[in-house]
């Protein structure tokens, strides 16, 4: 019967952290209610905005990313009360990288379209879905930095604070972190500005006057796939912060080249007879912009695990 009792001491462990994992999520809610312009519960059950819930849903579901891929590497130590520290220290830290990030994609990967306007206002979906996508390849590449243990490599003499060794660890994960977050974000907002380029619509026009869902949604897509791609060297070996530097750099050329080419394949295979230009512009089809979407998420996904 031993191995009832391990199968019991091992579940109060995954109890205690699922448990943390509520917390972290309130923690996150109440952080979104007291930075948003108006009351969300209002706004979602007595309004009815459909625009807001899709943009708050992308991001809880960062949220439960970011926690999920942190408590699945908690430590790797053999102090459980160390490991709940760090996972909710990192949790947390996760938390405010995604509103950071947020506040960063409604000003810049829009461009130049008032995002609290358009959800809040307007209730545009074409909008709301540019911001799901982009809060999801946010947390992509969150938890690929929060994920791991490398300072160990970067700072090997520690930090040389009078503090404890798990407190040191915290704060080295959370600078590499940062450091780590703000170069995907770059990226991110560096490869928005050249989707507009090379798509054969005016985006703006078609998210802000059209409110046209299917540009939405392609546009989503091309985010994620984006987020999933720049998590590609944050989830190799790590050697040093340069190898890993260029890494990100060589992911986010290859990123420049694949999801165009994927774009186009979408285009002659999966839309035979027709383009993507006429279904999403003229027509604004929600399918094809989904099919799209799927189409640049999925080979980015397989780019990810077989490459």
């Amino acid at each position: 019967m031993d191995f009832v009792w391990k199968y019991l001491s091992v579940l109060g462990k995954d109890l205690a952290f699922f448990g943390l994992g509520f917390f972290i999520f309130y923690i996150g809610k109440k952080i979104k209610d007291w930075t948003e312009p108006r009351k969300l519960d209002e706004e979602l059950v007595k309004s009815d905005n459909s625009a807001l819930a899709l943009n708050l849903s992308g991001y809880y579901l960062g949220i439960i990313v970011i926690f999920i891929t942190i408590v699945s590497h908690p430590g790797g130590g053999n102090d459980f009360l160390s490991d709940l520290f760090q996972v909710a220290a990192f949790s947390f830290l996760g938390v405010v990288l995604l509103l950071i990030s947020q506040k960063i994609n409604d000003g810049l990967i829009l461009g130049g379209i008032d995002a609290q306007e358009e959800v809040y206002e307007k209730r545009n979906m074409a909008v709301s879905s540019v911001l799901f996508g982009g809060t999801i390849a946010s947390a992509f590449f969150i938890t690929a930095a929060l994920n791991g243990d490398i300072g160990e490599k970067v700072f090997p003499n520690g930090l040389g604070l009078a503090v404890s060794p798990v407190l040191e660890k915290t704060l080295i994960g959370s600078i590499l972190s940062i450091i780590f977050f703000s170069i995907g974000q770059i990226g991110m907002i560096l490869f928005a500005f050249y989707y507009k380029l090379w798509i054969p619509y005016r985006l703006r026009v078609e998210l802000e006057e059209k409110q046209n869902v299917a540009a939405g949604v392609a546009f989503a897509g091309a985010l994620l796939a984006i987020g999933i791609l720049l998590t590609r060297a944050l989830f190799r070996e790590f050697e040093s912060l340069w190898h890993t530097g260029i890494l990100l750099l060589l992911d986010l050329g290859l990123s420049f080249i694949v999801i165009p080419v994927l774009h186009f394949f979408a285009d002659w295979v999966v839309l035979p007879g027709s383009t993507l230009k006429e279904e999403i512009e003229r027509d604004q089809n929600f399918g094809a912009g989904l099919l799209e979407a799927v189409v640049l998420v999925s080979f980015s996904a397989i780019l990810f695990f077989a490459v």
